[in-house]
């Protein structure tokens, strides 16, 4: 009982997840006995109408209930608060050496469940990066997913679900309960891009409908969803695949055994070790949307909503990172293929990544397109430091991989009111990227908030964009002569970046053509989440690139 403490974060989800479920039990019930008066071709009396209508304005219960398990699972970790400050060395700095440890964080290590669960404190660091994300997709989707009515109850649960998979996956400690964590999470994903399927969101993206049978309409997202299905189902026979061939060689599934195998270094030496290595390692990057598994990416965010494609560029890619870096510290140790495969995916991924953007923005398309295009090139960014699987070059992922949720965070909240600001006009290609021009003389500062978030990802001082891309191909330098290769493509692919983001920002501050597009009294000016989280992002990259060494540090220490 002592150690529920470390466990809170999951407790909590499930509640609020069965809760969910609960809800949503006694709203089905509710529209069951609306629809059965109705097929007795009786008039629903002044309960049932009342009843009803409570039913339908279920989304803020269910809405409630989401924000509110979050919120509450954030709490969970104010007890590491001051382990992470001591780590970080700013105690002594500002004075804080009297800090009271409520947790023995320091240098602490538990095992459960036979070896499979392991508490330590990258593992708490991942698990509060899954419920930080979680918490700020859940609320700015709240405008975007009150249309759905009956659906909320599936998305709420859903959404939950697959935050409880990812808190599994960062406290799993062998390949088995890392590949169910992780099926959790895809299963989840699969129903929960396939629940944006309702009409008004069709016309709004002009998507065409086909009657199959009797009648039902199957749009974009059920085809989005049905792809990564697919796509997820093959990435997952693969990863039984080279886990079984890894048990054969090793005899273990436990990532503690395995290093205990590399510090005596009693590790087999066999080529088709290494080959279930590199296919492993290939299926997990399907997660993160990495070459060679990238069209998904493309494909899923051209017909998902914009909640849930912030869910999978957040929380969906804060797990696929932590299942990595996991079984990197496990199989980093057996030979130099699994790593040259890998940085041989990041490299491509940069390069294919940054040219999609670069497409994109010169074709000014689609914003989905590109925030998909950007969300796969950061993520070859922090794949690039684990692939040479040394202990300097994962922390650098790690600290990259921070500043970009903050950055894409800020980034998405921005896109998101852009697109709630243009809700009302249902003609084609009406969310694309000059659908920005003029916001500087509309709203200057969601402009300058805006500005900071991208020229934070294009990597320019006072910014934590450029920190974390210093820190990250620094550590790559140190690891060898030879690793000058694959960061002449990261420099490549960062210029690409320089020129696509300062496009963004030059529609921006483009003079409107129509103001009729943008209202006098437009969202912009008004105080809303959208536009708290964006400023949010803007205040803490600058604050997160004074304050680099301090996370640095603590990052080195756990």
């Amino acid at each position: 009982m002592e150690n529920v403490i470390y466990f809170l974060s999951e407790i909590i989800i499930a509640i609020g997840a069965v809760a969910a479920v609960t809800a949503g039990l006694k709203i089905k019930e509710g529209f069951s006995s609306k629809t059965a008066l109705e097929t007795a071709g009786l008039k629903p009396a002044k309960n049932d109408r009342l009843k009803r209508k409570k039913a339908v304005q279920s989304p803020k219960r269910q809405l409630f209930i989401l924000n509110a398990t979050l919120f509450i699972a954030l709490l969970s970790f104010l007890p590491f608060i001051s382990d992470f400050i001591k780590l970080s060395g700013l105690q002594d700095s500002f004075g804080l050496s009297t800090l009271i440890s409520i947790t023995p964080f320091n240098d602490y290590t538990g095992t459960f469940l036979g070896g499979c669960v392991i508490i330590s404190p990258l593992n708490t660091l991942f698990k509060f990066l899954i419920i930080f994300t979680a918490f700020f997709t859940s609320v700015l989707s709240v405008s975007f997913v009150k249309v759905l009515n009956q659906k909320i109850t599936n998305f709420t649960a859903l959404f939950l679900f697959a935050v409880l998979g990812g808190l599994f996956l960062c406290s799993a400690n062998d390949f088995l309960t890392l590949f169910i964590s992780i099926e959790i999470i895809s299963t989840a994903l699969f129903f929960l891009i396939a629940n944006f399927s309702d009409k008004k969101e069709e016309k709004k993206q002009n998507f065409k409908i086909t009657n199959i049978g009797n009648g039902i309409g199957y749009g974009a997202p059920l085809e989005a969803s049905v792809k990564y299905c697919i796509t997820g189902a093959i990435s997952s026979c693969f990863m039984l695949l080279a886990i079984s061939y890894i048990y054969l060689h090793l005899g273990t599934l436990n990532f503690s055994d395995m290093e205990i195998l590399a510090v005596n270094k009693l590790l087999p030496q066999s080529p088709l070790l290494n080959a279930a290595e590199v296919i492993f390692f290939l299926a997990l990057v399907f997660k993160i949307g990495a070459y060679p598994f990238y069209l998904w990416v493309m494909d899923v965010f051209k017909g998902v909503n914009y909640s849930t494609g912030l869910f999978i560029s957040t929380m969906v890619e804060t797990a696929g990172l932590a299942a990595i870096v996991k079984s990197a510290f496990a199989l980093g140790f057996f030979g130099s293929i699994p790593s040259f495969a890998l940085i041989l995916c990041a490299v491509l991924t940069l390069v294919l990544g940054n040219l999609f953007a670069f497409r994109t923005i010169k074709k000014e398309g689609s914003i989905k397109d590109f925030l998909a295009s950007s969300s796969m090139a950061n993520s070859g960014y922090a794949l690039l430091g684990i692939s040479f699987f040394a202990g300097g070059t994962i922390c650098a992922s790690i600290f990259f991989f921070i500043v970009y949720l903050v950055m894409n965070i800020g980034l998405w909240a921005g896109f998101m009111l852009v697109a709630k600001n243009l809700r009302g006009d249902i003609q084609k290609d009406t969310e694309t990227i000059p659908s920005l021009r003029g916001l500087a003389y509309i709203s200057p500062s969601f402009a300058a908030a805006f500005t900071i978030c991208l020229l934070s990802f294009a990597g320019f001082p006072v910014m934590a964009g450029f920190s974390a891309k210093f820190y990250l191909f620094v550590e790559i330098l140190r690891s060898g002569v030879w690793a000058v290769y694959p960061l002449l493509f990261a420099a490549f692919a960062s210029i690409l970046a320089v020129y696509y983001y300062f496009k963004i920002i030059y529609y921006m501050f483009l003079k409107p053509v129509d103001l009729k597009v943008f209202k006098k009294n437009t969202i912009f000016d008004k105080t809303n989440v959208y536009t708290v989280t964006l400023m949010l992002s803007a205040a803490a990259l600058i604050v997160l690139f004074f304050f680099s060494g301090p996370v640095i540090r603590m990052l080195q220490s756990i």
